[in-house]
């Protein structure tokens, strides 16, 4: 009788495949972000993400919410291969809606209140964009790990310039993203 053996079997490339993935920072801002992202020939990558965010009386601001679409492209400095360390640059666009409520506070106990913060009631739209810098990982299971901190700039549209809470055009972009997903 003949017995068959069959070997470890072997990993579809990560070329063409498509990856789900969430940032699990987004626990802190209490809400999901979503990116999917399709690897293509040559080490390139791009992917798309749902994100929205909430935090509460955080950095002197009572209420911060957030919410927009982002649009990256990345380039692999190696070619994809699992269980190896894959550093990436890449650049950025998309927008984001900004709402911002604070109650002002005097930060000291006299009548006068030196010390202290505005009231400030903001909404507003940005178009936004820069560079990302950031490593990923993935498993022979084809989970995928993937940090990233990416920095750039927001300009904001249809400011009202007689509300003093407009008086800023724009607003700097940072982002730290600590990812995990699944690559199909």
């Amino acid at each position: 009788m003949p017995f068959l053996s069959y070997g470890q079997e072997t990993s579809k490339p990560l070329v063409n495949r498509w990856i789900v993935k969430t940032n699990v920072l987004s626990l802190i801002a209490k809400r999901p972000t979503i990116p999917l992202e399709r690897t293509f020939e040559s080490s390139f990558s791009v992917e798309g993400s749902y994100i929205q965010g909430k935090f509460n009386h955080i950095l002197f601001t009572d209420h911060y919410e957030y919410k927009g679409f982002l649009l990256r492209a990345k380039k692999y400095f190696v070619n994809y291969n699992y269980k190896v360390i894959l550093p990436y640059a890449g650049i950025y666009v998309g927008n984001l809606h900004r709402s911002i409520r604070t109650t002002g506070q005097a930060l000291d106990n006299s009548s006068i209140g030196f010390f202290g913060y505005p009231s400030r009631e903001f909404s507003g739209h940005s178009i936004r964009g820069g560079g990302s810098f950031g490593i990923a990982y993935f498993t022979k299971s084809r989970i995928n790990f993937d940090g990233q901190t990416s920095l750039g700039y927001g300009r904001y549209l249809n400011l009202d310039s007689s509300d003093p809470n407009t008086y800023s055009k724009g607003h700097p972009d940072f982002q730290v993203w600590a990812s995990i997903g699944y690559c199909f």
